[in-house]
């Protein structure tokens, strides 16, 4: 019977409220198909009558927890609070009715909305647990399901001492003292140094809601959630930082928006910061921040994030990026967004893909700061307009290593190179990227080469091969492409690609200390008055073959400086002595 009646209540809700969209139908439908459903009204809150509501919404989320979880539903009127501050180990969904408002702007507490779980008991690793091994070996009672932290007391980046190696993992099995998780391990952890913690995670939920503030505050905060679902959720005035998330084990966060995030002197005033957490989506969010519309990372790394057709500004031109990450991030997607102000990222394996990308400042377009190893860095099919870097990739600290960059596809106009790398200062020395592949861009940049290597006073940066394939390389005022690395410490390959320069008297190319230079199926250009030609220095072979060069004053087009073997065959001349 009381089965029943519940399948009454939520047909009525379903049919006597206006939808606004699909979305907000297969809330409601969940929310009232909930073994327990909890209205705030029933525990004392009371729409537009200017009393705070604080504890009555406090105590219906305690009784959903108390009751093994369910629904909290909010009926449509605005509700004034205080402070929402609820620790929860069940299962918890907060649903507002279309015009729900948590109205805080006479608050000054930290968050409006606090919730989720906690951080359990803790057990030392036994032994050392190695990257993509699945167990560990510990006395931490556990049992399939649960969410384990894995935290070390070694720092992630030897250079920054407050982020710290660890991660979450979900047990499948257990067998003694020996864990199995789903999944591989990220990171390998040291007995010594590392302590599991069993992680109270319960599955949160929180759609249509809007939170109003005025304050150098939060607006929502979630911390220690699995599953987390958070859909259609407005926040406004939250200048600290509009929605915080931290420890949160998958999930997406979905149609939600966040404005007026900016706080003057603020080293925050994000509109969403993502901490210490994994295997999350990212999708359709408007973010409107103040430093950072988006900001990844935490104590622990943040891991698997993709974040896609969000809109992501920081209007108030703090250039340091609308988007941005920490320099403990790994295994990061960014696709098909909106960026309106820039760039700003250190991590590994991240990929920037099929995003609109503007700088309305002096700011690159993508800024990576390499500061660690990195396996692989992904630019590919961006449109990306700058008044500085279109793309910029500067070494940190010394002896670093980054395996694979590939830039593909990409359109850039920018004032500075298109494409730049480069040492950050003089002390980043014995830095090297084995791998940069450019492959089928269309680059104009005004003011610098369209693609620029340069050292930082004395200081070079290595790159083993540079590949270019296809695609369009030009500048208007310089070297169509400068590159110069320390002594024969790489090879340089162009194949299918036009590269020029449209200033008289300048060249084409500038390279130099490149131990192999191989130039085939490529257009040369100069400018319409002719330019001096290509420059190559320093170099043990210099090919260039089945190539057009044209508009150049040097013969064939080039000018050699201390090279061993040249081999020029099958080229056109057009405009050029030869």
């Amino acid at each position: 019977m009381r089965q029943f009646l519940v399948f009454l209540v939520a047909l009525f809700i379903f049919i006597g409220f206006s939808l606004p969209n699909q979305a907000k139908a297969e809330t409601l439908y969940t929310m009232d198909t909930q073994n327990h459903s909890f209205d705030i009204t029933k525990f004392g809150a009371k729409a537009n009558d200017n009393k705070d509501d604080s504890q009555a919404i406090i105590n219906a989320i305690r009784t959903a927890d108390s009751s093994g979880g369910g629904t909290v539903y909010i009926p449509a009127g605005t509700y004034h609070v205080t402070t929402i501050n609820v620790a929860v180990s069940h299962p918890i969904s907060i649903v507002g009715e279309q015009g729900a408002i948590l109205d805080g702007r006479q608050s000054t507490q930290q968050s409006i909305l606090n919730i989720g779980g906690s951080r359990g008991g803790a057990a030392p690793l036994l032994a050392d647990a190695v990257k993509g091994n699945k167990t560990a070996l510990t006395n931490l009672p556990v049992v399939p399901g649960d969410i384990v932290l894995i935290h070390s007391s070694e720092l992630f980046n030897p250079a920054r001492n407050y982020y710290y190696r660890g991660e979450m993992a979900e047990v499948a099995s257990v067998s003694g003292d020996t864990i199995t998780f789903k999944n591989g391990l990220f990171d390998t952890y040291h007995s010594a140094s590392t302590v599991l913690y069993k992680l109270n995670m319960p599955n949160i939920s929180i759609t249509n809601l809007n939170i109003l503030r005025d304050s150098n505050h939060v607006g929502l905060t979630v911390n220690y959630a699995r599953s987390l679902h958070l859909a259609h959720v407005e926040v406004s005035g939250a200048r600290e930082r509009g929605i915080g998330l931290s420890y949160i084990y998958g999930g997406a966060v979905e149609n939600n928006e966040v404005s007026d995030c900016w706080y003057e002197g603020s080293g925050t005033s994000y509109g969403l910061s993502i901490a210490s957490s994994q295997h999350l989506t990212v999708k359709d969010n408007w973010m409107h921040g103040g430093r950072h519309g988006i900001s990844l990372g935490g104590q622990e790394p943040v891991r698997d994030i993709l974040l896609t057709q969000n809109v992501i500004d920081n209007y108030r031109d703090s250039r340091v990026g609308a988007f941005n990450t920490h320099e403990n991030v790994e295994y990061i997607t960014i696709s098909e967004n909106q960026i309106l102000n820039g760039v700003s990222v250190a991590g590994d394996h991240l990929t920037f893909d099929g995003n609109t990308i503007t700088s309305r400042v002096d700011y690159p377009g993508i800024i990576v700061k390499q500061n660690s190893y990195t396996d692989e860095l992904v630019v590919r099919n961006n449109k990306i307009t700058a008044p500085n870097y279109g793309i910029l990739l500067e070494t940190y600290l010394p002896s670093l290593e980054m395996k694979d960059m590939i830039v593909e596809g990409n359109t850039i106009r920018s004032k500075s190179a298109g494409i730049g790398i480069k040492p950050r200062m003089e002390t980043a020395t014995g830095t090297k990227i084995k791998n940069v592949t450019v492959k089928n861009n269309d680059i104009i940049s005004t003011i610098d080469s369209a693609i620029s290597i340069r050292n930082y006073g004395q200081t070079a940066i290595t790159v083993e091969n540079l590949k270019i394939e296809g695609g369009t390389y030009n500048s208007v005022n310089n070297k169509g492409i400068f590159a110069q690395i320390p002594p024969s410490a790489g090879n340089f390959t162009i194949s299918n690609a036009t590269i020029g320069t449209e200033k008289e008297g300048e060249y084409g190319m500038l390279l130099i200390n490149f131990n192999r230079i191989a130039i085939d199926h490529s257009n040369l250009q100069g400018p319409t008055t002719r330019g001096y030609g290509n420059y190559f220095q320093h170099a043990n072979h210099v090919v260039i073959t089945n190539s057009k060069l044209n508009g150049w004053k040097y013969k064939n087009g080039v000018k050699m400086l201390n090279v061993s073997n040249v081999q020029l065959g099958n080229n056109t001349y057009t405009n050029t002595p030869s």
